[in-house]
C-alpha cells in the first residue's frame, strides 16, 4: 500500500534537527536536555537516511538507475530528501547529512540490498556465493516463452497511455498486456527497457504468497498451521494461523503508515531485521476476525517459511531451484534482511515480462502451459483459496496476499474496489501505483509499473485494455 511522508511533518521535524544541530555546537555535550532534544528527530532522521540508502542502493545495482532518477524517485515523497547526499562506493551506498550522520546499505548479487545496521546476528551475505542458475532449454511453451503476438491497436494505446501519464507526472515505466497464453502488447517509459528489474514494492507480498503455495503443493507447508514460532510459546499468538498472516488477519497490532516511529517505517529502515520487528508485535484483535493491512504480516510468513526450509542457504536453494527455475525466471530477486529472511513485503525486483507471468501463472490457475500437460506448479485448490474472501469482520476484501475487486459474501455489504472493472478481478498492488490485475471473464493479466506519486486512475487505464482486447 501508499509509502507516503507526510511533509508538513517532516518538514517541522527538519528544522528541529536543523536547530538541534546548531545548538549542538554552542553547549556543552552534558547538558541535561539536549539528550531529549534530539530524541524528538530520532525516527525522521532514521527514516531519512534508511530509506535514502538502501533505496539508492538498490536502484543503482540492481535496477541500473542513473544517481538523477534515483534522487528524483527519493524527492516524490518528501522535499527533504533533498538533503540526503548519496555516493556509491564499489558495493555500499553511504547516505549522509553534511558529517553529522549517515546510514549505508550494501549489495550483493544474489542477495540484493540491505542496510549495514548494529543489530547483533546478522546474516553475512559474503558466505554466500550460488551458481547462477542456468536458463531453462525446454523448448515447449511455458512461461518463459509465453509467445508475442503483437496486437497493434493495443500497442498503440499503451504507448499513448504512456504518454499521457508523463504529461500528467505519473511516470509509468512498463504497461504489459497478456490474453489467454500470449502477451499482445508491451510498452516502455523513458530510459526503461524490457530487461530493467523494477522494484514491485507490495507486489512482493503475493510473489512470496505463491513460494509458500509452491511449498504446500510439495507439503511443506499447511495454511492452517499454527504455534507458528518459539518466540510465541505461552502467548495468545501461538492462535495465529498461517492463513491468519497469509489473510491479514493475524489481528497482530502494526501501523502501516509509513510515518517517522511507525511500524512500517521502523522494520524497514530502523535497526532490526524486518522479521525479527514483526515478530514483536502484540495481538490486538481475535485472529481471524480482523482485517488490517500489515507488512509485518508478510515478514512473518517469510521468517516462517526460512524457519521450516532449514536457513538461508536452504531457502535459497528452494527458491532457485523450485520456483525460478522451472518458471524460468531468471531476473527475479528478493532481497533479504539482516537476518537472512526474505522481505517479502517489499523487496521484491523483476522485469516487467517476470512480473506479468506471475499474473499469468494465477490466471491459469497455477498450472504452467506445456504441451503434453505437466502436474500443477501451484495447486489448483491453492489458488482457488487465495482468490476467495477473507474470514475479518471489517473487510473480506483480501485473499492470501492479493487484493479481491468484490466479494459474493451476502453479509458483505462493501462496494467494489474498482467498479468500473470486472467484479471476479484481483490485484497485486504495491507502493507507488505498481498494479497488477488479473481479469479471468477476460482471460487476461494487465500490469502497470511506475513510480507515481499521486494516485494512477487504473479504472481508466485498465478499462480502456480491456476494452481494446481481441474477441
Amino acid at each position: 500500500m501508499p509509502l507516503e511522508s507526510t511533509t508538513i511533518y517532516l518538514l517541522a521535524i527538519a528544522l528541529i534537527i536543523i536547530a538541534s544541530a546548531a545548538t549542538c555546537l554552542l553547549l556543552p555535550r552534558n547538558t541535561p536536555w539536549l539528550a531529549n532534544l534530539f530524541s524528538l528527530p530520532r525516527d525522521a532522521l532514521h527514516t531519512l537516511l534508511g530509506m535514502s540508502a538502501k533505496l539508492a542502493c538498490s536502484a543503482h545495482h540492481i535496477s541500473g538507475f542513473h544517481q538523477q532518477r534515483i534522487k528524483e524517485d527519493l524527492h516524490k515523497y518528501s522535499p527533504l530528501f533533498r538533503f540526503v547526499s548519496i555516493k556509491h562506493r564499489g558495493n555500499t551506498t553511504l547516505a549522509s547529512l553534511g558529517s553529522l550522520i549517515s546510514a549505508k546499505a550494501q549489495y550483493s548479487p544474489f542477495l540484493g540490498s540491505s542496510l549495514i545496521c548494529s543489530a547483533q546476528n546478522t546474516y553475512n551475505a559474503a558466505v554466500y556465493a550460488p551458481t547462477k542458475v542456468p536458463t531453462s532449454k525446454n523448448k515447449h511453451r511455458s512461461l518463459l516463452t509465453l509467445p508475442r503476438c503483437s496486437h497493434q491497436p493495443l500497442e498503440k494505446i499503451l504507448q499513448e497511455q504512456i504518454r499521457r501519464d508523463t504529461m500528467a507526472s505519473l511516470d509509468t515505466r512498463a504497461l504489459i498486456v497478456i490474453q489467454g497464453h500470449e502477451i499482445l502488447a508491451e510498452a516502455y517509459g523513458s530510459d526503461i527497457t524490457a530487461s530493467t528489474k523494477l522494484l514491485g514494492w507490495s507486489m512482493s507480498k503475493t510473489l512470496l504468497a505463491l513460494l509458500f503455495g509452491r511449498m504446500e503443493t510439495l507439503g511443506f507447508a499447511d495454511a492452517a498451521a499454527n504455534n507458528l514460532f518459539p518466540e510465541w510459546c505461552n502467548s495468545d499468538r501461538n492462535q495465529i494461523s498461517l492463513q491468519n498472516l497469509l489473510q491479514m488477519c493475524d489481528g497482530l497490532q502494526f501501523d502501516e503508515t509509513y510515518l517517522p516511529g511507525a511500524d512500517a517505517a521502523r522494520m524497514l529502515f530502523g535497526n532490526l531485521p524486518a522479521s525479527r520487528y514483526a515478530l514483536q508485535r502484540k495481538l490486538t484483535f481475535q485472529p481471524g476476525t480482523h482485517f488490517s493491512y500489515s507488512s509485518g504480516s508478510t515478514n512473518l510468513i517469510a521468517r516462517w517459511m526460512h524457519r521450516k526450509l532449514g536457513g538461508t542457504e536452504k531457502t535459497l536453494t528452494f527458491w532457485q531451484q523450485e520456483f525460478l527455475k522451472p518458471l524460468g525466471l531468471t531476473n527475479m530477486l528478493l532481497e533479504l534482511d539482516n537476518d537472512g529472511v526474505f522481505v517479502g513485503s517489499s523487496y521484491g525486483f523483476a522485469t516487467a515480462e517476470e512480473w506479468a507471468r506471475l499474473g499469468a501463472l494465477l490466471l491459469h490457475k497455477g498450472r504452467i502451459p506445456r504441451a503434453g500437460g505437466t502436474p500443477d506448479f501451484i495447486d489448483q485448490e491453492w489458488i482457488f483459496r487465495a482468490t476467495q474472501p477473507n474470514t475479518s469482520n471489517n473487510d473480506p476484501r483480501y485473499g492470501y496476499q492479493l487484493w479481491l475487486n468484490g466479494t459474493k459474501r451476502p453479509a458483505c455489504n462493501l462496494p467494489l474496489m474498482y467498479p468500473e472493472l470486472p467484479e471476479d478481478s484481483y490485484f497485486m498492488l504495491g507502493n507507488r501505483e505498481q498494479k497488477l490485475m488479473v481479469a479471468p471473464t477476460k482471460d487476461a493479466v494487465v500490469l502497470r509499473l511506475g513510480w507515481s506519486a499521486s494516485p494512477y486512475p487504473a479504472e481508466e487505464r485498465f478499462g480502456e485494455i480491456l476494452h481494446n482486447l481481441p474477441n
